[in-house]
């Protein structure tokens, strides 16, 4: 077995032509058809994932697996290994989150989007919150908020409510629009991605 970039890992069986197709088109920057990927191996990455952090943390151990699989993959030499590249992905990912939490045992509050455990939809929501803005910011940064969703498209702005304001789970993002697992992830990523441009161009640092 070599790295996880190079090397035979296992002596893998070699992938079906088009699945190394849509490898090759992401490598050179195509979301979506890695998401179609990801989409042939979610189950078996969930699987890896939920026997070590069990149901509550496993969807987002396999969306940070699948941003992590999608910066790593250009310098994915072997495409033919991608299963077993996956999964160690996910395992990692997994077992990172586990030290993360051990690490943190004791605490009472668990790490949050912000250095005050709040992010943007939570700020503009909670005026008594340590990082909450005074009352005349408060107005301005849900105007801008409200703005700035409407400059998405249909498609992110559904996304990034159904997640942060709803507070939906990937696998219930996924059941409500009804498209794949690899779908909402790309989605959000770009979503999620533009979001910051436009609240970074009126002044706002998420």
């Amino acid at each position: 077995m070599m790295s996880e970039t190079g090397g035979n890992l296992d002596n893998p069986m070699p992938l079906d032509a088009e699945t190394k197709k849509l490898l090759r088109q992401a490598q050179e920057g195509d979301m979506d058809a890695f998401a179609t990927v990801f989409e042939q191996y979610r189950p078996l990455m969930h699987s890896v994932a939920y026997r070590l952090v069990g149901d509550h943390d496993c969807d987002d151990v396999v969306m940070d697996s699948f941003l992590k699989a999608w910066r790593s993959l250009p310098a994915v030499r072997n495409l033919d290994a991608v299963r077993t590249w996956l999964c160690r992905t996910v395992r990692n990912t997994a077992l990172d989150l586990i030290r993360k939490h051990t690490r943190e045992r004791g605490r009472l509050v668990e790490d949050t989007p912000d250095e005050n455990g709040l992010g943007i939809f939570d700020r503009v929501a909670d005026e008594n919150a340590p990082s909450a803005p005074r009352q005349g910011e408060l107005s301005d940064l849900a105007s801008i908020l409200q703005d700035v969703l409407g400059e998405l498209s249909e498609d992110h702005r559904t996304m990034i409510l159904l997640r942060e304001a709803d507070g939906l789970s990937y696998k219930q993002i996924a059941a409500t629009v009804g498209v794949g697992m690899g779908t909402v992830m790309s989605r959000l990523f770009y979503a999620k991605r533009k979001l910051r441009k436009l609240l970074e161009d009126r002044g706002v640092t998420l």
